[in-house]
């Protein structure tokens, strides 16, 4: 069954602008037809289409769905290597449950992700929104304005960090030691990985290095290894 972003009220929901169009025109529903709808942040329907224009779309909320959540609160914390990488993790990791993305620059960043987040936000958002669409999710992670690295390595909350030359640690290691929190923050370097000093820094503010196994993996690749491990 096809899925929606609507704006649910209390016994209707509406489509507009591009989900209207991706009703009406590409996916040519019907008035009649039952879909899922959702709101982004959690609340997901079976409905009914009423009517439907190219730009509107208007329907009757017929039954709420049950709704599972993923039960840790992960903000993946990342340095982007292009753009299209970036895409390739706001899909993936969605599709996995990350509530949070958190784009980074570091020392050996290679996209300057601070020079396209304003021009590129409403793409970004775009792309999760296709993600909760494909995977039937109702949860619409957030994407975090970029910043410096060692602006979000101060910032206190219960963290690890991949890090290569790491080998004993893993992820669950770092779970325990922080005493299982709900909300955690992973932070994964860039193709060139962490500099001595980044990790030396992150250690300072106790954040604990992590290895995610036998093989050094591609900056992505992590990103997805790490959602793909916790969630």
């Amino acid at each position: 069954m096809p899925q929606y972003l609507a704006d649910i009220k209390e016994t209707e929901f509406f489509l507009t602008d591009a989900e209207a169009h991706h009703a009406a025109v590409v996916a040519r529903q019907k008035e009649g037809d039952e879909v899922r709808v959702f709101n982004g942040e959690g609340l997901q329907y079976v409905a009914r289409i009423d009517k439907i224009q190219k730009n509107f779309v208007r329907g009757t909320l017929l039954k709420k769905c049950e709704v599972r959540r993923v039960p840790l609160r992960l903000t993946l914390c990342f340095v982007p290597n292009s753009r299209t990488g970036l895409e390739d993790v706001l899909d993936k990791g969605t599709q996995l449950g990350v509530a949070a993305f958190l784009p980074l620059v570091s020392t050996r960043s290679e996209y300057d992700v601070l020079k396209k987040f304003d021009g590129k936000n409403d793409r970004w958002n775009q792309i999760m929104v296709s993600a909760c669409k494909q995977c039937n999710t109702p949860f619409i992670p957030e994407i975090l304005p970029p910043v410096k690295f060692t602006q979000a390595i101060a910032q206190r909350a219960p963290s690890l960090i991949a890090y290569e030359a790491e080998q004993t640690h893993t992820l669950l290691w770092g779970l325990n030691e922080l005493k299982n929190p709900q909300d955690l923050r992973v932070f994964v370097g860039p193709a060139g990985g962490w500099t001595d000093e980044e990790i030396s820094l992150a250690q300072a503010n106790g954040v604990l290095p992590v290895t995610l196994g036998v093989n050094i993996l591609r900056a992505e690749t992590a990103c997805i290894a790490v959602a793909a491990k916790l969630l």
